[in-house]
């Protein structure tokens, strides 16, 4: 029995020392290593010898290059004007547009019709029969 109670005693002395050890600070992260800073940036007074004498060195001539010449400017021109449309009766229309080359669009309708050059502008081809 006594071998028991000198075990918790001394268990018991123990106790507070390892409590504390856990209340300890931790230790600072360069405690287990070196700090290392960067670099110092590199100005003409702070700078190396032959770092010194690597710039005093003469560059090599590079060839002279000519400025490209400028382009004129491009005058502007109209748009060609608009040639007028006339229905497959000889008629003007004014409500088609030309969309392309031999084809127009009636804006009434929202049909593409066939076209041939009459005169100063274009006739649209009447549709082949049957086909309305």
């Amino acid at each position: 029995m006594k071998r028991m109670t000198y075990l918790a005693l001394a268990l018991l002395s123990v106790v507070p020392a390892y409590a504390q050890a856990q209340l300890q600070q931790p230790p600072s992260p360069t405690a287990t290593r070196p700090v290392t800073l960067p670099p110092p940036s590199r100005s003409p007074v702070a700078a190396p010898v032959d770092q010194r004498q690597e710039e005093a060195r003469p560059q090599p001539p590079r060839p002279v290059t000519k400025p490209k010449p400028v382009p004129k400017a491009k005058p502007i021109t109209p748009p060609p004007s608009v040639r007028p449309i006339y229905d497959s009766e000889g008629r003007p229309a004014p409500h088609m547009r030309q969309t392309s080359p031999g084809r127009v669009l009636d804006t009434r309708t929202n049909r593409y019709y066939d076209t041939v050059p009459s005169g100063v502008g274009q006739q649209v081809v009447p549709p082949p029969a049957g086909t309305r």
